[in-house]
């Protein structure tokens, strides 16, 4: 037995055999003869025919299940196989270059995904998603004509696949995806985002899966703790088996939402648990694990699933039932947190690091009828409807939020002289992830209602590490005093103010941390649902007078070593 660890993306635990697909070689042919031009050529056609069926047929067939949002994703998938330029281009390469269509697709495809990955923006990095995911069906559908998939089980599968993508977690005729592992694929992929939204468990980062799984194999995924075991052996196997149908009878009764819940430490200090979202499906997951609202919802997903900007009407038609699904529970949406290469703004030159350039409100300020789209939108669709609240990201100074503010309150006055029904009132908070915004929180805390400390961010920030880049992970996930003397600084200069900060992000719900934060004085946590359980559980575990007690022994440890040292000896069981 072998057990090997990934990252989570989706949780949960299934047991089944497995089936590879897109480990296949990436070798060059031979060029094509003349005379197999036009028979490539309709080769090709047909896959694009075929795909375009595909993609539609199974956006039908999940309208029930997804929300609007995640279903537009599949549209932007319809779009790319319908654009003139790339059927076009790709048709060349056969025409001219004499490649096949399978060796023309991946030419064409790999060409423009370096384009996007030399782009330092997250959007266009997700578009490249988008056409691998649209690539990758269409060579599913030209290999078909030569090579029939007979290795795939007949019954429910674990899908292991190089990388994580919609086209294989979606072809018609494989609707038995039981869970899912593949080597490469983030957590803001819009396959995870299906994933999440589907309940599939699924774990990516997971290398040499070619080497390490064969067709059939039996494996136990257990998503939830970021674990694949090959080869489990029979009291595993049943172990794993019982568990399985546990989780799924669990997610039975999950089905029907529950109240939202008073959460407490155990000596009873309330702990206000919200949600952190970025679609219709997760939205729901909120109000299903009885979570007490949305602290972070996330907007950009109807700005990324399409092509085209969102119109006004369809902002509020979706903010309008998320806020409706959360039935009377505060959301605080946040404004678009993207580089302003991707709303259109004019740029003399290109950011040479866009990360720490116009993100976030920056790029909001510069491109003005992106943001006065949104509060306009906001502002509609909170019509009648109490705690609702605008996140402003990456708040440098308080003249961000101000210039925010500023432009709420004329787009309300502008609605209400159109006799357009909107809020009366919409709450507004800086998202803190910008070290010069923690340093001066208490004056962003005057011209704001509350404040979001985004953790994952301020981190990486503060130990100039990128979260996502490996060669610095360790930078990133050490535990540094630094990290943790300002998160207290910030919590006092909340509690002087008298105003709330909610502590938003994965760190946010790392078990191990979660006493520091409540004995340093936060109270109120923004986290993704299928991390509530953990925490909970922690809460249950420790009185607020024992979280006083942990905190000041970090905040006492000199080095990262004696933080890690009282991290270690908390008992979580």
């Amino acid at each position: 037995m072998t057990v090997v660890r990934g990252e989570c993306v989706s949780p949960g635990i299934i047991v089944g055999p497995v089936h590879l697909r897109g480990f296949d070689t990436d070798a060059a042919g031979p060029r094509i003869a003349a005379d197999e031009v036009e028979t490539e050529l309709n080769r090709l056609r047909g896959a694009f025919e075929k795909s375009r069926a595909q993609t539609e047929e199974i956006k039908q067939k999940q309208a029930d299940s997804l929300g609007e949002a995640e279903l537009r994703i599949f549209d932007a998938h319809l779009a790319y196989l319908g654009d003139a330029m790339f059927v076009t281009e790709i048709e060349s390469q056969v025409i001219r270059e004499r490649l096949s269509a399978r060796e023309a697709v991946q030419q064409v495809f790999a060409k423009y995904d370096r384009i996007f990955q030399l782009v330092e923006s997250e959007l266009l990095r997700r578009r490249a998603s988008d056409l691998r995911d649209v690539a990758t069906r269409l060579l599913r559908n030209i290999e078909a004509d030569v090579v029939r998939d007979g290795s795939r089980p007949a019954g429910p599968y674990i899908l292991a696949a190089r990388k994580l993508t919609t086209a294989d977690m979606f072809n018609l005729d494989n609707e038995h995806v039981a869970g899912i592992v593949a080597e490469e694929g983030g957590m803001s992929s819009h396959a995870a985002i299906l994933a999440r939204g589907m309940g599939i468990p699924t774990l990516t980062g997971i290398r040499d899966l070619s080497k390490l799984l064969r067709d059939g194999d039996v494996v136990v995924l257990d998503a939830t703790e970021g674990e694949l075991v090959t080869q489990p052996g029979e009291t595993a196997l049943a172990e794993a088996t019982a568990a399985s149908e546990r989780w799924r009878a669990g997610r039975a009764v999950e089905a029907a939402p529950a109240e939202a819940g008073r959460h407490t430490t155990r000596d009873g200090t309330p702990i206000t648990m919200l949600g952190s979202c970025g679609s219709a499906g997760e939205a729901d997951l909120v109000r299903t694990f009885g979570m007490e609202g949305i602290g972070v919802f996330r907007t950009e997903l109807q700005f990324l699933a399409d092509r085209e900007r969102p119109s006004e009407e369809a902002l509020v038609d979706s903010y309008r039932k998320v806020l409706e699904g959360q039935g009377g529970r505060p959301v605080a949406f946040r404004l678009l947190d993207v580089m302003a290469a991707t709303l259109n703004v004019e740029s003399p030159q290109q950011e040479r690091n866009p990360a720490l350039g116009r993100r976030g409100v920056r790029g909001l300020l510069a491109s003005q009828d992106v943001l006065r789209l949104q509060l306009r939108a906001i502002l509609r669709a909170a019509h009648g409807v109490d705690g609702v609240a605008v996140l402003v990201p990456f708040v440098t100074s308080v003249a961000d939020l101000q210039r925010v503010k500023a432009a709420l309150l004329e787009e309300r006055v502008g609605l209400k002289k159109a006799k357009v029904r909107c809020a009366a009132e919409l709450q507004i908070a800086p998202i803190i992830e910008v070290p010069a915004a923690a340093m001066s929180l208490s004056t962003l805390l005057h011209e704001s209602d509350f404040a979001v400390v985004a953790i994952d961010d301020l981190q990486q920030h503060l130990l100039a590490a990128d979260r996502d880049n490996v060669a610095v992970r360790n930078y990133f996930e050490m535990v540094h005093p630094a990290v943790f003397e300002i998160l207290a600084r910030m919590s006092k200069e909340a509690d002087k103010k008298k105003k709330s900060l909610v502590l938003f992000g994965e760190s946010a719900a790392e078990p191990e941390r979660v006493p520091f934060y409540i004995g340093v004085g936060y109270r109120s946590f923004s986290v993704a649902p299928v991390r509530l359980r953990s925490m909970l559980k922690v809460l249950q575990r420790y009185s607020a007078d024992e979280c006083r007690r942990v905190a000041a022994r970090m905040l006492e440890a000199p080095r990262t070593l004696d933080v890690q040292k009282v991290l270690v000896n908390l008992d979580l069981e």
